[in-house]
């Protein structure tokens, strides 16, 4: 049964949950959960970016950045912290097709030139480049252990990766191009979409073991877990079906107009799986799945206003800091006989083993002070005063010389 909005309850928590979705308008949309007056939660437009110059296609969060592709060619992040514009990544040559951080380490992105890039989170370089399909790269997959990846192209491949090496396993020819590919949480299945099936391999004997025919044209797959699978593609109506038992478990009508994409996350620290679908029709809406097989239940839902392509979920561990600040000091500011300027103290119960044993040392002033900052704790001094009556060595002096 579907509940209303103001009848859907969570734990009493703020959530920290960011939906961020890319539009066929160009834009980049946030929407951030929150709590309204009655106790129930609804979303509140957080933000909007305009970077790309044409559609975006495909979007993913890590960290603090959204990193999205786009029909431009062009990568761009935004910081979600600081909201603001970060920079933008340029090594293809085709429309940005698809995105797959993993671990929040390295970002994979594939184009139309048939390429896949890694790139670095820290550094943000391109550290390999791998010649993937002819034709273009439409998905990719990067198995929870990251040493293996899947792409799936153009060229009616699918391919399974080795990263340690960084060069292609082995190729499966799949006689058509597949849309779609998605590793299972634990890595020992997995789904790849073609048109309206979707076949379910398994990584022991490397072949399929299950297809389930969809009627209509597949748009995403996500899993629940091992055994269950979410479909949702042109029509309204969302499946979950069986691996083990091979059929369908339950179905619901999602949206009015065909559902383009989803993602499944929980609240805070509750147990409960949520799913969020996006709709063409602008309709964002957030669901609450309970034990399967029963029926999803409608939390709560937004309308975005425009044609939306694709959809990821950002996750902020601590939602009151919205933006970027120095680590304020825990105890009053010091000022030290030889400078004039303030230093702030930190607490040195607080501090790190390596600056207890420092403060311990006969040979540290007592002046010296822990300041704590964003980069962490280190040992201050104070600043020593320039002797003005030290010999000084003039330009004029020095080519004399």
């Amino acid at each position: 049964m579907v509940v209303s909005v103001e009848d859907a309850r969570v734990p009493d928590a703020q959530p920290n949950l960011e939906v961020l979705v890319g539009t066929y308008e160009e834009f980049n949309l946030g929407f951030r959960l929150q709590r309204n007056v009655e106790g129930g939660l609804i979303f509140v437009p957080s933000f909007t970016n305009h970077s790309h110059c044409g559609s975006i296609r495909s979007v993913a969060t890590c960290k603090q950045f959204l990193a999205s592709g786009s029909t431009d060619e062009s990568i761009r992040l935004f910081n979600l912290k600081t909201r603001s514009e970060y920079g933008f990544l340029q090594q293809h040559n085709g429309t940005i097709t698809c995105l797959d951080f993993f671990q929040q380490s390295y970002l994979f992105s594939g184009s139309d030139d048939g390429n896949v890039c890694v790139w670095n989170t820290r550094t943000w370089n391109c550290e390999k480049t791998l010649k993937a399909h002819e034709g273009g790269v439409t998905a990719i997959s990067v198995h929870p252990s990251g040493k293996l990846a899947l792409t799936v192209g153009k060229d009616r491949a699918m391919k399974t990766w080795n990263l340690i090496k960084g060069r292609t396993a082995y190729v499966t020819n799949i006689k058509a191009v597949a849309d779609s590919v998605k590793w299972s949480p634990d890595g020992t299945i997995w789904a790849v979409s073609i048109n309206n099936i979707v076949n379910i391999y398994e990584v022991k004997s490397a072949g399929i073991i299950h297809t389930v025919d969809f009627k209509t044209r597949v748009n995403f797959v996500l899993f629940l877990n091992e055994d269950t699978l979410l479909i949702g593609g042109e029509g309204p109506n969302i499946e979950s079906h069986s691996v083990t038992h091979q059929k369908p478990v339950s179905q619901f009508k999602a949206h009015e107009k065909r559902v383009k994409a989803a993602a499944i996350t929980k609240l805070n620290a509750s147990e409960e799986l949520h799913l969020i679908t996006a709709s063409n029709d602008g309709f964002i809406k957030l669901w609450r799945i309970p034990e399967i097989p029963g029926e999803p239940c409608l939390v709560t839902q937004v309308d975005s206003t425009c044609r939306i392509t694709c959809l990821s979920v950002w996750t902020e561990k601590n939602p009151s800091l919205s933006v970027q600040k120095d680590v304020k000091p825990l105890s009053a500011e010091a000022r030290s006989s030889s400078s004039k300027l303030p230093i702030e103290l930190s607490n040195p119960e607080k501090a790190s083993p390596e600056l207890k044993s420092l403060l311990k040392r006969k040979s540290v002033d007592k002046k010296t002070a822990i300041v704590k900052t964003t980069s962490g704790p280190f040992i201050a001094e104070p600043m020593k005063v320039r002797d003005e009556k030290r010999p000084r060595l003039t330009f004029k002096e020095k080519l004399t010389a």
